[in-house]
């Protein structure tokens, strides 16, 4: 998708007697004066492979300018692998590789040279990754890690491929090297590309996603979201200078890149997952253990290994909290009671948002009603209601009328004739007193299941109440064109019998049938288990992509009603 930017008055504030233009400036730019300002400062924080059973864990650091350094570097290794001229610049490439701050240093230095980057998920299927080649012009491909045992089957796909493994991350962030300049002003970039992305292929192969330096803006706007009276914003302004946020999300996935770009703009520290393996609670613990943490950034099912089964165990270590916040998905409700009862000093709210809209601006809702959101009253979505019967409303964005916050509705950028983007997200009003500006995530559109008898289900009650169970990986509800809805469990071991699975979490499915209406409730003989060689499909952030999920077990399910 190209995208256009529309224009509004930058915003000026004051920092040490130097005036900021938030939403105007261009990150090699920020990077390079972050250096030269703080050049000792600890950009980044990441276990070292292995390091997951002993405290203190061991962590790689990056600072300020040993990134500026690997952004030179790379900017000036890929002129001199890919030549330098006018032909060659604005050449698309590709980056697939481990989980490091490589991604980062990638992203700046493909803006430096002039190359739009697409990032593909290394969790794609050959064909996926061949589809987007193609549909981007795409024929050189840099990777590091694991990712070139992959190259012959992509080139089975696509032909006329060159793929180039970049160097390592010690080597490009000690080698001295020469400054690689970028001298471009806001209006001359505002349009470059920034990075190109792509959506998680749910209804056939992904789509690529072009952002561009004008939609980037929006985490550099965090600094100017408009204040609320008595209230806190649910924004990234949360992340102070010289604090730490430990990050729960991958490199490759929009949420990834958004928090370490956020980080450059607003002078924080990032703790990534390690590069060698998958993060997990134990891993998360023994980094509370280790270092002192300000803010958390974790994924549903993260919180609930962390908080929900290990919290007791580390809750001396987490007094230097001051913020949680979970994206993807609805908390587990014990969760979240568990940390409102035993952290009453950290703030827990949620990030809310997509591809196309980023970040919507919120308010941290009242303690009581913590599963809730609350839209910022003047920069905030319109809720307008589509299902009176059921009381669900949709989130809809309107441009701004005002130009000043053009950047609040960066999914503009992506479409610049629409006037209005439906989200396809369903919420529900809170009814008690008080709280009528409160909403709860219901479902989107595309999760409700249409019963065979023409009633609706909404799958997400019973998920969410059960992917917190300790035994359980994730689940996902079907039923879609049956007369009742049936339940598939992933267990987090392979070693426990189907039956035994099943016996072990039914008492969880009989509470949470308690809270949904009857043609929605699971009847045991409609539970099966997933096979440890078939995981459920999730998307880059961590969810269960129900479509390719339900599409992946068709043939268990319709034995399940037979």
């Amino acid at each position: 998708m190209a995208m256009a930017m529309a224009n509004g008055p930058a915003k000026l504030r004051k920092t040490n007697d130097v005036t900021i233009k938030y939403g105007q400036r261009l990150l090699p730019q920020v990077v390079d004066t972050f250096a030269a300002e703080e050049p000792d400062y600890i950009l980044g924080m990441m276990p070292k492979p292995g390091a997951n059973s002993s405290v203190p864990i061991d962590f790689i650091t990056l600072s300020t300018s040993q990134l500026s350094n690997a952004i030179n570097f790379m900017s000036h290794w890929l002129d001199r692998t890919l030549g330098k001229s006018n032909s060659v610049t604005g050449q698309t490439i590709a980056y697939v590789g481990s989980q490091d701050f490589r991604y980062l240093v990638m992203e700046c230095a493909s803006i430096k040279t002039g190359h739009p980057l697409l990032i593909p998920s290394p969790r794609n299927a050959p064909t996926n990754t061949a589809s987007l080649l193609e549909r981007t012009n795409c024929k050189i491909v840099f990777y590091s890690g694991l990712f070139g045992e992959q190259k012959d089957s992509i080139s089975e796909f696509v032909g006329g491929l060159e793929f180039f493994e970049i160097p390592s991350l010690e080597e490009i962030t000690l080698e001295k090297t020469m400054p690689y300049p970028y001298t471009k002003s806001w209006e001359e970039a505002k349009n470059d590309v920034f990075l190109i992305l792509h959506t998680s292929g749910s209804t056939g192969n992904p789509k690529p996603i072009t952002l561009t330096n004008s939609f980037m803006r929006r985490m550099d706007c965090e600094h100017i979201i408009p204040p609320v009276d008595g209230r806190t914003l649910a924004s990234l302004d949360l992340c102070r200078p010289g604090t730490t946020l430990l990050l729960g999300t991958n490199f490759y996935h929009l949420s990834g890149v958004a928090f370490t770009v956020s980080a450059l703009f607003h002078r924080y520290t990032v703790i990534a997952p390690p590069a060698d393996r998958l993060l997990d609670g134990q891993t998360i613990s023994n980094i509370f253990k280790t270092t002192e943490v300000s803010g958390a950034a974790l994924v549903p099912s993260l919180c609930d290994s962390v908080f929900a089964e290990r919290g007791e165990e580390i809750i001396e270590h987490l007094r230097s909290l001051e913020h949680i916040n979970w994206l993807g998905g609805p908390l587990g409700h014990s969760t979240g009671e568990w940390i409102i009862k035993n952290l009453p000093n950290v703030r827990l709210w949620q990030i809310f948002g997509s591809t196309e809209t980023m970040m919507i601006p919120m308010l941290i809702p009242p303690k009581s009603h913590w599963s809730y959101m609350e839209f910022h009253p003047k920069i905030g979505p319109h809720l307008e209601l589509v299902d009176a019967e059921e009381g669900l409303y949709e989130v809809v964005w309107r441009r701004h009328p005002d130009l000043n916050f053009a950047w609040t509705t960066p999914v503009f950028d992506f479409f610049p004739e629409e006037k209005e983007w439906r989200t396809r997200d369903l919420m529900r009003k809170c009814t008690d007193t008080g709280f009528e500006n409160c909403w709860k995530f219901e479902s989107r559109l595309d999760d409700i299941l249409v019963l065979h008898n023409g009633l609706k289900a909404n799958p997400v009650h019973i998920e969410t109440r059960l992917q917190s169970h300790p035994i359980l990986k994730g689940c996902l509800v079907f039923g879609e064109g049956y007369t009742a809805c049936g339940l598939l469990l992933e267990p987090k071991r392979s070693d426990i019998a189907s039956e035994k699975l099943i016996e072990l979490v039914w008492p969880a499915v009989v509470d949470a049938n308690a809270l949904v209406p009857e043609h929605v409730r699971v009847a045991r003989n409609l539970v099966i288990v997933a096979s440890p060689d078939k995981p459920l499909v999730r998307a880059g952030k961590g969810t269960v992509v129900r479509r390719l999920t339900t599409r992946l077990y068709q043939k268990e399910i319709e034995e399940t009603y037979r």
